[in-house]
């Protein structure tokens, strides 16, 4: 008699499409890639798919890349021929994915073991176009641990069908990044990074280029990303000409493209406190600049052209006025 195959019901499962497709950009981050890796894999969710994008590292990342998920079909590794930046390498990811759901996650962070199945069942119970949760600070020395018991747990949840409610959040939820929620994938549609960004400022405009499509949009205070704090980290690393060049490019492409999408009173919030934050990035704290003062001030007077100042506070036009005029 014939005997039925065992091995059937595995490939089917590894066949069926994903539920979340979670992105992983890397860049030279053979030291934290293995521990972003591990909190995929300890996912309570089992039906992911991660697509590890390397763009052109240097270092020994494919290595560790390549040891960490060689037995495990899930992942994908795509790898660039030259290094073009995060914003080509996330494109490369979102027209690879094949989730309901994307996750975008930084090479150098984490996830919680319960993030994937957490911000899924917040979506699917909210009927969300995207689900975000909160992020833990970690230090560099941070190593990922699975937690077993890990289990589904939403702590104080909100949905509301004014995407603008999100674009600003107090600082606990740490503003807009994309790394702490997930989205439908045709919610984001066609929708890609703008290239332009290399290292920064990607994902808050991606954001406001998605968000006014929003029906609903929903957060939780649960913890579902460690995100760690390094030297070398975008966010929180030293000043470099880089940290600017993406000022006036975010500007310009809000002022040529998104006004009509938000209201008059969502864009007068938004311009006075980035306004400010520019303001206390390039004037205020100069010791943070080091050698970088002048293509600070630079990036601040090119951005002054692309600001609406009907939006802004008395002060904040005059300053701005101010500033064009040294030009």
């Amino acid at each position: 008699m014939k005997r039925e195959r065992t091995d059937l019901p595995v490939r089917v499962i590894i066949d069926m499409r994903p539920v979340v497709s979670i992105i992983i950009p890397n860049h030279n981050y053979a030291q934290y890639i293995g521990d972003a890796i591990r909190s995929v894999s300890a996912q309570t969710l089992k039906n992911w798919e991660c697509i590890i994008i390397d763009d052109a590292s240097t270092d020994d990342s494919v290595a560790v890349i390549r040891r960490h998920i060689k037995s495990d079909p899930r992942f994908r590794l795509i790898r660039m021929k030259m290094q073009s930046g995060v914003s080509v390498a996330r494109n490369a990811g979102l027209d690879a994915a094949r989730g309901e759901y994307v996750a975008f996650l930084d090479a150098d962070d984490c996830y919680t073991d319960a993030a994937m199945e957490t911000l899924l069942h917040l979506a699917k119970t909210t009927g969300a176009d995207m689900a975000g949760g909160r992020s833990h600070n970690v230090h560099t020395e941070f190593k990922f641990i699975p937690n077993r018991k890990a289990q589904v747990a939403i702590n104080n949840f909100a949905a509301t069908g004014n995407p603008s409610d999100f674009l600003l959040l107090s600082k606990q939820f740490n503003w807009c990044w994309i790394w702490r929620r997930i989205y439908r994938r045709d919610f984001i549609g066609k929708n890609r990074f703008l290239p332009q960004f290399k290292t920064f400022g990607d994902d808050l405009c991606f954001m406001l280029d998605i968000c006014h499509r929003a029906k609903i949009c929903a957060e939780c205070d649960t913890v579902c990303v460690y995100h760690r704090i390094h030297t070398n980290a975008i966010t929180t690393g030293e000043f470099d000409n880089y940290r600017f060049e993406w000022f006036p490019v975010y500007f310009q492409h809000i002022n040529e493209t998104l006004l009509d999408k938000y209201s008059s009173a969502f864009w007068r919030r938004f311009f006075r406190a980035t306004f400010g934050y520019l303001l206390i990035e390039t004037v205020i704290n100069p010791k943070r600049l080091n050698k970088c003062h002048a293509a600070a001030k630079a990036a601040l007077i090119k951005s002054c052209a692309y600001i609406p100042r009907r939006y802004l506070r008395l002060k904040q036009r005059i300053i701005c006025w101010f500033l064009l005029c040294l030009k």
